[in-house]
């Protein structure tokens, strides 16, 4: 190669900074037309991939330089598949954030609808709304099945199939985390349908899953009816209080940039942006009320200052390289206090009763999320070994209806498959979080939510960088196996179900 492996990956450092800001400047609204930013020819080439997996074969690297190669190898993996899906993925970009229609006596652009979805109020404009985007979407799916056949070519160029780039993406075997999502998906079915059942009475008594449709459900796991209970004008105190009692510090001691002002042009979600790790984390966080709101603030707060105290002295790979699932879960842990009724008594001021009802809305919802996960893990596990043509919509249809319990349009089909099966990677996110969640329940009390050590264990954890992937992390807690069967239960125990 031109480039050494170190002059290799401290390019790699600046293009993430780089990259990152521009990030950082458009969601935020401080300005909106900057260029991309490209991809480092030297980090996309099949020779880079190739170099590195060389050196892996070598008996001669010591065991600390291999688990970096590790790490590094699976960047390039992935990098050199995003590489030759640049056209296609920008025509999906530019169709998800350009096109327009009207629908409901407005104009959208498909991101714009989608996001809006459950939150329309009106169940009429939903199912306006609705049909018309899955119109839409398939009159263009052309977009997608060209993303997903030329995104399998470019594995096939890895000399890899679609399970062995996955594997290598994420280090560990794909076939049994799917059948445990298989066997979590059939556990929890009954539970999940009658809280449905419940929810979907809340927002119209004549609402059954029998009749219901995916934004039907989708709205029902936003709990409107707590709006109340989750004032816009209670949430800067409540999470600002929640990391005080940890012992935390909100802006990690000057290396998180918080930023929730209102300006034109500004992302409405939660983002955590990485412009240098750990010294340069920014927090994008706008106010509002509702359930979504508040578990979007402790999720990102929690994320961010995890990256702002990673151990400064890591190499680049542990830094930055490592499992997302970590990462994801330690979101996670912080958003799953809402499943904790002392603390939306304590933060929230909420009575017994209300505090019963808010954490079984929000274990509905997260187990929500957890079965559609898990079914569009599962999904993608079948498109990747049939392609875009395959009759997609014959297996695409039933088993996401089937998991979230409502009737799902067709028209999101070939957008909806995981060529990275990153959702694999969020259902062992939920798994981690079960044994972190146990851990320090375990070593501290059922208050750990409010407990300075156990914001000195997220520190320890923070510090170890990612170095570590999700099942290295599960050995640390000293659990013989991550299970999201485990989490799953959890939720349903909160459920009453």
């Amino acid at each position: 190669m031109e480039l050494s492996l170190n002059a290799l990956v401290e390019n790699l450092d600046d293009l993430f900074f780089e990259r990152a800001t521009r990030t950082w400047r458009i969601a935020s609204g401080v300005q909106r037309d900057m260029p991309a930013v490209a991809e480092l020819p030297e980090l996309v080439r099949l020779e880079a991939w190739q170099v590195v997996s060389e050196l892996l074969s070598s008996p001669r690297v010591d065991e600390a330089k291999r688990a970096r190669l590790v790490l590094l190898r699976r960047h390039l993996a992935r990098a050199f598949v995003e590489a030759r899906l640049t056209d296609e993925s920008t025509r999906l970009t530019r169709f998800f954030e350009e096109h327009s229609f009207v629908a409901a006596a407005r104009t959208y652009t498909p991101r714009e609808a989608m996001k809006e979805l459950p939150r329309l109020v009106t169940r009429e404009a939903r199912i306006n709304l609705a049909q018309e985007l899955s119109l839409q979407l398939a009159a263009k799916d052309s977009l997608a099945a060209r993303h997903l056949d030329r995104g399998l070519e470019a594995i096939a160029e890895l000399k890899l199939t679609p399970v062995t780039f996955v594997e290598e993406l994420q280090g560990r075997p794909l076939g049994p985390r799917l059948a445990t999502a298989a066997t979590v998906l059939a556990e929890t079915g009954d539970a999940h349908l009658d809280l449905l059942g419940y929810a979907l009475k809340k927002l119209d008594p004549m609402l059954t899953p029998r009749v219901a449709v995916e934004h039907d459900a989708d709205r029902a796991a936003l709990a409107p009816w707590l709006f109340e209970s989750f004032r816009r004008e209670d949430l800067v105190h409540a999470v600002s209080r929640c990391l005080e009692d940890l012992g935390l510090s909100a802006n990690a001691d000057g290396r998180l940039t918080v930023d929730t002002e209102a300006r034109p042009g500004r992302d409405p979600r939660p983002r955590c942006v990485e412009l240098r790790v750990p010294d340069q984390v920014r927090l994008l966080l706008t106010p509002d009320l509702g359930l979504e709101t508040y578990a979007g603030w402790l999720s990102h707060w929690g994320i961010a200052l995890h990256r702002a105290h990673v151990g400064r002295t890591l190499p680049f790979v542990e830094r930055r390289l490592g499992d997302r699932a970590v990462v994801d879960a330690v979101g996670l842990f912080f958003e799953s206090f809402l499943l904790e009724e002392g603390w939306l008594k304590r933060y929230l001021r909420l009575t017994a009763s209300q505090a019963r009802e808010a954490a079984r809305a929000f274990a509905f919802r997260q187990l929500h999320q957890l079965r559609r996960t898990a079914a569009l893990s599962l999904y993608a596990g079948e498109a990747l070994s049939r392609g875009s043509w395959a009759g997609l919509t014959d297996d695409y249809v039933p088993r996401l209806s089937t998991a979230l319990g409502v009737e799902v349009p067709r028209g999101a089909t070939l957008y909806d498959v995981d060529l990275y099966q990153d959702h694999a990677v969020r259902l062992d996110a939920f798994a981690l979080e079960q044994a972190m969640q146990k851990d320090v329940q375990e070593r501290f009390n059922e208050d750990y939510w409010r407990n300075p050590a156990t914001g000195r264990w997220l520190l320890d954890l923070a510090g170890r960088g990612q170095r570590d992937d999700a099942v290295a992390v599960g050995k640390f807690l000293e659990v013989k196996e991550l299970s999201l069967s485990d989490a799953a239960r959890r939720r349903v125990l909160v459920m009453g179900a």
